[in-house]
């Protein structure tokens, strides 16, 4: 996803939240560091699916892969 295109979805989803785009990008930052810690084993497995730079994917990585695999279902 090019980031002008994030940006727009975060402003979309901020717009319709009542937060601004950059709140939008936080808050789904803190959903992605509370979930990247659980001790699943299935979950953790899922986790080191996703290409990322760092440690753990940032919330435009998480929504481009995931992106890919909606596409990828409904094709």
């Amino acid at each position: 996803m090019k980031k002008g295109k994030f940006n727009k979805v975060m402003k979309v989803i901020g717009q319709r939240e009542g937060i601004s785009p950059k709140e939008v990008e936080k808050e789904i930052q803190k959903a992605i560091d509370a979930a990247f810690y659980s001790s699943d084993m299935e979950t953790k497995v899922e986790w080191a699916k996703i290409p990322c730079k760092g440690e753990r994917p940032t919330p435009e990585e998480f929504i481009d892969y995931m992106s890919e695999k909606v596409n990828e279902t409904v094709k």
